[in-house]
């Protein structure tokens, strides 16, 4: 079985997606961004620990596990689990083998060849906890032999000079041998590791289990086989963050080839649900980005209350989950799994601040920034990521409603829509200083936004450029007629701040956001509210049109509060195509910016749409939002060309992303950004936002037929992965 499963797929689209290959050699090894030297990690169903292939002389093992602690990930291990074979005697080299390896969508997968002797083995996921290696050994010669197997491990012994784990136990099970190592709560500024937190290898069978050193064990089995017999040996992987969820972690031997069995089904009907374009190298370009929408994706522990998307196993500081991002990821996500979608918004809005919130209910109705494992110190937790200094850009509406668009759910709108109309009415009461009905970008009541007991204007403006998203980009600068601006309530309460300008992107958004609740409310029968929603958006479409439009250089920009004229000396950011978007701006403004905007020496740059203009002063290629292509806002300002008639344009410039942005094509990592005049990759790896838009613009402008049918309508189309196993 196994044989056919790992190789007849060979040269498939679904094999080989991502990168695995790598040993780590500590517990923590990273280049100069802070992302893993070894470029990608495979996980599944949520789970909280991965792993890799082997290179050449590290054959018979899956290095790792790589484990996410809290708030970081680190290796616990070279391999926790290496198997070495012996015959008469002597051992059987990894580098004396023919070494097959290969990842498919459900595992990861190889085969040493020796002579008369082959060694198979697989992983793939039971669980959210646990992990399942099989090991088949198989006398590929003509005569019978004796074959020796031994397992063995030793964990990394110390990370940051403080040492990860206890000494291993060991114990007999009915069902054969378990080892189990506790980590150590170890904490340092950067690194924290979970007490309780625990690594648990079992062993199926009756094996010889032992341990050496204190640190380490060797686990033995001797076999013997006719020509072409074989025998399959099973491991389980687990790693609990608690002891509660060690003691619930108990499963049966019985029930994991039915499990295996389903995930691999669940895999292919992900793909059945997503259509081919009829180029195998953009379809697997798609298939890669759902995979890295999968290693992200973590299961509820913590403070997590359920199953979400982070940005990137792979970077440091992005195990965590994100508003915004949180919004596009379900986007993309609705595409081929929709229970995951929805749980990807939802886990977000479990943290929505209530009027009777302990800790800010003057934002009521407002969500954090960001959500980890560990509650931010303000709720009596140590997550040193955890944030509530500032919100983010009002995205969920749209999120909500794709997700209902590919698959209708009366009961997900009735669930999110009031949540969703006290996030909107939020920014108007804490975000619209002058009440004039445009909002601006700022940040919350907040200790770090004090000093001395006084406002703290720099730390004020840095939390605004994050509510944004964008976090350095260059209208964010400080400059003499950027002011930070008090939000009080009528008797006096201090609501938050607002910077003196009224953005663009942001006005936008809530225009769309308005356009969305009325739908969502026609969805809902009531016709009331969506009348209300509409009108409210026909007031600030006008305001946008008429008061953030520049004529003379034809572009959207941000607005003067105080002056009430547009922020022309910024110069142009992309945030300016955001009301093509939203289909705020006219068909005249739109064909001006079409026309005028989209040159090589503007945002029409080898890779498209560059958050600042090349034309302007600030644009720096490689400095994060002062140049580089982020993809979300790419996919906005090609939704916007699609929008008022540049369907064809739309096409050719998402086209030009796939086969000029460095390594979308091929087997590298998605990045977290672009350089636009190279294509080179750019900061973070394996980044879910960006595979999110990979895989969206694939459905949306590189098919043949260009379907945009609900998952409802797309159940017998032929699958983006064919002939899987």
């Amino acid at each position: 079985m196994y044989s056919c499963l790992l190789f007849c797929a060979l040269g498939l689209p679904g094999a080989d997606l991502l990168p695995y290959q790598g040993v780590p050699l500590s517990a923590e090894s990273r280049d100069t961004r802070g992302n893993l030297s070894i470029p990608a990690v495979y996980t599944d169903s949520g789970a909280w620990h991965g792993f890799h292939l082997p290179d050449e002389r590290h054959g018979g093992s899956f290095p790792g596990p790589l484990i996410i602690a809290q708030e970081y990930s680190l290796h616990l291990a070279s391999a926790i689990e290496a198997v070495t074979v012996s015959r008469d005697g002597a051992h059987l080299l990894p580098q004396q083998a023919r070494l097959h390896t290969q990842s498919l969508p459900w595992g990861l997968f190889q085969r040493l060849s020796w002579q008369g002797a082959e060694l198979e083995m697989s992983l793939e996921y039971f669980n959210s906890r646990t992990a399942i290696v099989t090991t088949r050994v198989i006398n590929t010669g003509n005569l019978p032999q004796t074959l020796t197997l031994e397992w063995h491990g030793t964990p990394f012994d110390t990370h940051n000079s403080q040492p990860l784990l206890q000494a291993p136990q060991l114990q007999s099970t009915e069902s054969g041998a378990q080892i189990r190592w506790a980590l150590l709560p170890a904490r340092d500024t950067w690194n924290r590791l979970i007490d309780g937190a625990s690594y648990q290898l079992d062993f199926e069978g009756g094996r010889e289990a032992s341990l050496e050193d204190d640190k380490g064990y060797r686990v033995k089995a001797e076999v013997h086989l006719a020509p072409n017999e074989s025998q399959n040996f099973r491991t389980a992987h687990s790693y609990f963050h608690t002891e509660q969820e060690a003691a619930a972690g108990h499963f049966l031997w019985a029930d994991v080839a039915p499990a295996l069995t389903a995930n691999r089904a669940r895999w292919q009907h992900r793909f059945a649900l997503l259509k081919p374009s009829g180029d195998p190298a953009l379809d697997r370009a798609a298939a890669k980005a759902v995979m890295t929408l999968a290693h992200n994706w973590r299961s509820a522990a913590g403070a997590l209350k359920r199953d979400a998307v982070t940005p990137s196993i792979s970077y440091k500081w992005f195990n965590g989950v994100w508003a915004w991002d949180s919004w596009k990821q379900a986007v993309a996500l609705a595409r081929f799994d929709t229970a995951l979608a929805k749980s990807n918004v939802e886990a977000m809005f479990d943290y929505q601040f209530s009027a009777d919130d302990p800790v800010r209910p003057q934002d009521a109705g407002n969500l954090p920034d960001a959500i980890f494992y560990n509650m931010g110190p303000e709720r009596g937790g140590d997550g040193g990521n955890w944030n509530e200094r500032n919100g983010k850009p009002p995205l969920a509406a749209w999120a909500v409603w794709e997700i209902h668009n590919q698959a209708p759910d009366l009961d997900f709108i009735k669930h999110m829509y009031p949540k969703l109309v006290a996030y909107h009415q939020w920014w108007y009461r804490n975000r619209d200083h002058n009440g004039n009905g445009l909002a601006e970008y700022g940040a919350n009541a907040h200790p770090a936004h004090l000093h001395d007991g006084k406002a703290n204007p720099k730390a004020i403006l840095e939390a605004a450029a994050w509510e944004s998203g964008m976090d350095n980009a260059p209208r964010f600068d400080e400059r003499d007629t950027l002011k930070v601006l008090e939000n009080r309530a009528a008797d006096g309460r201090l609501l938050g701040y607002s910077l003196s300008q009224e953005s663009v992107d942001l006005n936008a958004y809530l225009f769309a956001e308005k356009r969305f609740l009325a739908t969502l409310a026609d969805a809902l029968g009531d016709a009331d509210d969506a009348k209300a929603w509409r009108a409210d958006a026909d007031a600030l479409g006008k305001q946008i049109r008429e008061q953030m439009w520049d004529e003379s250089s034809g572009f959207f920009y941000d607005l003067d509060s105080l002056t009430g004229k547009p922020l022309l000396g910024t110069g142009k950011g992309v945030e300016g195509w955001i009301p093509l978007w939203a289909g705020v701006a006219t068909q005249q403004q739109a064909d001006v910016m079409i026309r005028r905007q989209l040159s090589a020496d503007t945002f029409g740059t080898l890779i498209p749409f560059p958050t600042v203009s090349a034309d302007n002063g600030a644009f720096a290629p490689a400095k994060y939002w002062r140049g580089p292509v982020w993809l979300d806002q790419l996919y906005f300002a090609l939704v916007g060309l699609e929008k008022y008639g540049a369907e064809d344009k739309a096409k050719a410039l998402a086209n030009r992303l796939f086969t000029q942005g460095q390594g979308i094509l091929g087997q590298a990592p998605i990045r977290e950004n672009y350089q636009p005049l190279t294509g080179e990759g750019l900061h973070a790896t394996n980044f879910s936002w960006s595979a999110s838009v990979i895989l969206l613009a694939h459905q949306q402008w590189l098919l043949e037929a260009g379907s945009q049918a609900p998952l409802s309508d797309r159940q017998t189309q032929k699958p983006i992965l064919l002939n899987l196993p």
